[in-house]
């Protein structure tokens, strides 16, 4: 069965390097963006920045019309300590009081997702971890050739869904790639069964004044088909579907692989 995972990593402006949440203040395109995908039957699960819970329900209630499955995103997606206990245990309440149940899922700010971090999510009751980018960004030393398939991770019941990357340049399945390599690179590549894809707000809208504040490096990076990422995004969604993908929720992912009975751990298969 090939299953398409379609995430949306909630968080401010430009993954936090422009610390403001300029682009909530346009709701109307927000309900564009998802009014698209749901057009074509794409299921969102969206990783949230907890702080967004309490600071920007309205943002919340749009993606709930669209029938969005969330999950979290540390509380602040502060890159200096992103799975400490603290952005762990504030994310999940925020999450709580929110929907009255806890979050399932976890992914760490840029993937820094860390043994200790993952041994934190089992103690705080977290089902799996999707964090690991095993590709060479954002932190090619650490991952480049960690474990590409779904996995529990050594000595824990957390089971990691990796952002799927694609030999043999082991490039991350996302917008921010497609846009930054251009959408023809990504349609040779045999894919895998299961594909967990990322996407977020910034690669569909464009703020000019967020864009504004972004270091030189980073402007350079983000004006790459700036404007393109929702064509894209549907060009690279009808191929997926021709290839026989079905769209679902990172939590089906999750249920059939717990059902299936062997799942490949860090050491090798587990019954």
């Amino acid at each position: 069965m090939k299953l398409f995972a379609f995430t949306i990593d909630l968080e401010a402006d430009y993954g936090g390097v422009v610390n403001q949440y300029e682009i909530f203040k346009d709701p109307e395109k927000i309900e564009e963006v998802l009014s698209t995908l749901h057009s074509i039957d794409v299921k969102i699960t969206v990783f949230t920045v907890g702080e967004i819970f309490e600071l920007f329900p309205g943002i919340i209630k749009i993606f709930e019309k669209y029938d969005c499955e969330f999950e979290v995103h540390s509380y602040s997606h502060n890159l200096n300590c992103p799975d400490s206990e603290i952005e762990i245990e504030k994310s999940r309440g925020a999450y709580f009081n929110y929907f009255n149940r806890y979050p399932a899922g976890y992914r760490a700010p840029q993937g820094r997702i860390s043994f200790q971090g993952i041994k934190l999510l089992e103690k705080h009751g977290f089902l799996y971890d999707s964090s690991i980018f095993p590709s060479y960004f954002p932190n090619p030393f650490r991952y480049l050739f960690h474990n590409k398939q779904i996995h529990f991770h050594s000595d824990f019941k957390i089971l990691e869904i990796p952002l799927t990357s694609v030999s043999p340049f082991r490039l991350t399945l996302s917008i921010s790639y497609i846009k930054l390599l251009g959408i023809r690179l990504f349609k040779k590549p045999a894919l895998p069964e299961v594909i967990c894809f990322d996407s977020h707000l910034h690669d569909f809208i464009h703020n000019e004044k967020s864009f504004g504040q972004l270091p030189l490096f980073w402007k350079m990076i983000y004006s790459r088909n700036k404007f393109m990422g929702m064509n894209y995004c549907k060009t690279f969604l009808e191929q997926v579907k021709r290839e026989g993908y079905r769209f679902c929720y990172m939590s089906e992912i999750y249920n059939l692989h717990m059902r299936s009975g062997v799942i490949k751990t860090d050491k090798g298969e587990q019954d």
